[in-house]
């Protein structure tokens, strides 16, 4: 099976046999579009060049060399992209709305004065945040009404992609469950939701199962490709629910943290649990109806992107992957706390649990004696403060006494995946300042060994469920390095988290007493 995984800046696809090996794999990047502050866009036909290449790359493997092995192609893709197209054949009016844009962030007052949006939170488990379809398709009706009247049908990114392989609009109900439009209760796009939004169901791609063969790949793809035309392409699933299932995650009470250029807190729970504060969203894992799944939890905007911030701005006398070696290097050569220096890593707006999308960062305590080796620490301990945030969200605070939401012990190991495993002394640090094991597991590209295992699932090749497949996959995943939290150092950093949750506060304060100042002179 071919896992294809559609991110937002980077494509990936693997060829995965039946025991969970990965026989082949290719990738490419492509840049995030930013025209303007606020913005972060994609252009779709970007990513389809991309895709094209990375499965023409796998299909000349010498693994792929016998095409009767293939089974299908599944996909998985970033959450939350938007981007109206004028015509059934997909022609896109516009660049997508990526997670990261904030722009939508205008229209929420407004919506706020006509919606109980705490109700619509308990229906479709997403928080009302300029990050889901419902303020987005609001901020294009009274920003761009030309394109908004001009829509055949609103698509996500991976939705784009599945029509260009098989000629056939579909959107996955994992995906869907991440629009903020979607009825968890009845699997439905939600009705008051749509009036909101001011969009019919019909201008929305139908729904489907994770597990649906959405046609065949079409011999246009195909000649693209290198791929046989007819072969199977099944819907998948987002790219948080893939990244779950790669890993070997899909049993109820298990928890995966994954930090790459964004970070997020995943747990899988058997039922949809709500947050009583909003903090957290709950997405569809798995349809099924003999054993549905959700994962609940939240996503932070800076990850990966703090540690490139400082790698780029402090150390730009380093080339290349040195600068990161350096900054590790340093980090480690100060005590915890980095001297009193904190860093508020809001770079692009916050997200879980906070949905802040105007916070910027900020570095705090600077003094005469720190240097570069301070602010290095800070970052990768800002970092974590922030996972912190959506841990607690998830698991209760304080952290020295870890309850769940079902008041079950949160004592176990949890799995750490992404680009923070290439940096120990950064996942220490998180291991601290949680203060739960982490193993840092070495799978490549989760998000598309999630995606193939979800088609070999789909087509019977592989386990009755999700969860019993991904035990077969789990089984196959080297054991990685476990983080052991010092119980010293995490009773250091329960204290410096509290102080952080000041800082943010105080700053979100003077945020909003500055917007107030500028609206006053205007």
């Amino acid at each position: 099976m071919i896992g294809l995984d559609l991110g937002t800046t980077n494509c990936k696809a693997v060829l995965l046999d039946a025991s969970g090996q990965v026989r082949a794999k290719a990738s490419e990047s492509y840049k995030l579009l930013v025209p303007r502050p606020g913005w972060a866009e994609q252009d779709v036909r970007l990513m389809w060049g991309a895709a094209t290449r990375v499965l023409r790359a796998v299909a000349a493997s010498e693994a792929a060399a016998d095409p009767d092995i293939l089974q299908g192609i599944s996909i998985c893709g970033a959450m939350h992209s938007l981007f109206p197209v004028a015509d059934e054949a997909g022609t896109p009016i516009s660049n997508a709305m990526t997670w990261a844009d904030a722009r939508a962030t205008a229209v929420y007052r407004g919506l706020i004065a006509e919606a109980n949006v705490h109700a619509i939170y308990r229906r479709t488990g997403c928080p009302v945040h300029s990050t889901y379809h419902l303020q987005r398709l609001r901020w294009w009706d009274r920003v761009e009404p030309e394109q908004f009247e001009a829509a055949h049908l609103w698509v996500g990114l991976k939705d784009w992609i599945l029509h260009a392989l098989t000629g056939c609009w579909a959107t996955d109900l994992s995906l869907a469950s991440t629009t903020g439009l979607l009825n968890l209760r009845d699997l439905t796009w939600d009705t008051e939701a749509l009036q909101l939004a001011g969009v019919r169901s019909s201008k929305l791609p139908p729904l489907v199962s994770t597990s649906t063969v959405v046609g065949g790949l079409t011999h246009e793809a195909a000649a693209l490709t290198g791929l046989p035309a007819g072969l199977p392409v099944i819907a998948g699933a987002s790219d948080g629910a893939t990244a779950c299932l790669g890993t070997g995650i899909a049993t109820p009470g298990q928890t995966v943290i994954t930090v790459g250029t964004s970070g997020a807190v995943r747990k899988v729970v058997d039922e949809p649990w709500f947050d009583s504060g909003e903090r957290t969203w709950c997405y569809i894992l798995s349809d099924r109806p003999e054993r549905p799944l959700w994962i609940i939890g939240g996503a932070i905007n800076n990850g990966g992107l703090t540690l490139q911030w400082a790698r780029e701005k402090l150390y730009p006398d380093f080339e290349g992957a040195d600068g990161y070696a350096q900054l590790a290097a340093d980090a480690a050569s100060v005590p915890p706390g980095a001297g009193g220096v904190f860093m508020l890593p809001y770079f692009a707006g916050e997200r879980s649990p906070h949905w802040a999308p105007r916070d910027r960062a900020m570095m705090y305590g600077l003094g005469m004696a720190h240097n570069r080796a301070h602010f290095a620490r800070a970052a990768l301990e800002g970092v974590a403060n922030c996972l912190a945030d959506v841990w607690d969200a998830l698991y209760g605070s304080p952290r020295d006494e870890q309850r769940t939401n079902d008041g079950k012990s949160a004592a176990q190991v949890v799995r750490l995946t992404g680009g923070i495993t290439r940096t120990p002394f950064w996942a220490q640090i998180l291991a601290d300042m949680l203060g739960v094991p982490l193993m840092a597991l070495d799978v490549a590209d989760t998000s598309a060994t999630g995606a193939a295992l979800l088609g070999m699932n789909a087509l019977g090749l592989i386990g009755a469920n999700p969860e019993q497949s991904s035990g077969q996959i789990a089984a196959t995943v080297a054991p990685g390095p476990v983080y052991s939290p010092d119980p010293e150092r995490h009773q250091f950093y329960n204290q410096h988290h509290r102080e952080h949750k000041a800082l943010r506060r105080g700053m979100a304060a003077m945020g909003e007493a500055l917007d107030n100042l500028r609206e006053s002179y205007r």
